[in-house]
């Protein structure tokens, strides 16, 4: 009856541990030996590629990305940690923030997807969840292999900008991602006891901003003040021009109304210089308008 009892066990753990394990679109496995009838070390003992599913009895499976990884150092939902803080130099010195975006591809070799799972794996418990999702230990897994040689580099770069260059200064950001893209493959691949389990990498620097945000306050309020004095100063100019302008049309308008008049007179004078005198222009000008330019002349008697 115990006899029965045990073998009724044994049947029923083994059709419980009898599953297939599915391996969705985007996702690898490495699978280990799990027997646990008889206790053994365990074995890593091959991988299921993307969009495969296989029978295994009692085994573990442990699922790594086969897709495009991102290491998210924005802040944003979703993203694996905040923007890095870097110092800048000591001509202005202040904390920055540099949100980075690294993608990068993780080996699909399964020989050295298995090795990866022995050496780094299995000490980060760094595989994704069940469901494909990232898990903690993934996450310090990149940043021991990722994180923390960006870190090292931007601080480097850093040290060569004053803040201000940091913040606006477009070559200043090229320099961060340059030296990215330069330093991280050699970088995570001394990390990883020199195989380049990861590769194919990709950076994004977007646009760094002071720890502290008195100090873009500041700044704005400076370039408002800048913008508001050209603003005057242009407004200033502008109302100069216009007095200048209408100086000079005035002026214009004198000189063509002098002249004018000095045709108008020239005129008058040709026309006199056809009299023999002024007297007899005048005379000439009154009977044109009716006048009469000859009035009697009355003699009032004296008495005697």
């Amino acid at each position: 009856m115990k006899k029965s009892a045990v073998a009724l066990g044994i049947s029923m753990a083994l059709l419980s541990g009898c599953s297939y394990a599915s391996v969705g679109a985007g996702e690898q496995a490495v699978v280990v030996d799990g027997y646990w009838m008889i206790p053994t070390d365990p074995v890593v003992k091959g991988c299921i590629e993307p969009e495969n599913s296989q029978n295994e009895i009692t085994n573990h499976v442990y699922r790594y990305p086969a897709r495009q990884i991102s290491w998210d150092a924005t802040g944003d939902p979703g993203s694996e940690r905040g923007p890095y803080v870097v110092v800048s130099n000591a001509k202005a010195p202040a904390d920055m923030n540099v949100p980075v975006v690294v993608t990068f591809d993780l080996t699909t070799d399964c020989e050295k997807l298995k090795q990866f799972h022995r050496d780094f794996g299995t000490k980060y418990n760094g595989w994704l969840n069940d469901d494909g999702t990232v898990s903690d230990g993934w996450v310090e897994l990149l940043n021991y292999v990722i994180g923390q040689p960006l870190q090292d580099t931007l601080n480097g770069v850093a040290q060569k900008y004053t803040w201000q260059q940091i913040w606006n200064d477009e070559q200043a950001r090229t320099e961060f991602r340059n030296a990215l893209l330069q330093s991280l493959p050699n970088a995570s691949k001394a990390r990883t006891n020199g195989v380049d389990f990861f590769t194919n990498f990709q950076v994004t620097v977007l646009k760094p901003t002071p720890v502290n945000p008195e100090l873009k306050a500041a700044i704005e309020r400076e370039q408002a003040a800048i913008q508001n004095a050209q603003a005057t100063q242009a407004q200033g100019v502008a109302e100069a021009n216009a007095k200048k302008a209408k100086a000079e049309a005035d002026l214009a308008a004198a000189v063509a109304e002098t002249k004018v008049a000095e045709q108008e007179a020239l005129k008058r004078a040709a026309e006199v210089k056809g009299y023999p005198s002024v007297e007899d222009y005048l005379r000439a000008e009154a009977i044109k308008q009716g006048l009469n330019p000859y009035q009697p002349t009355y003699v009032v008697p004296q008495a005697g």
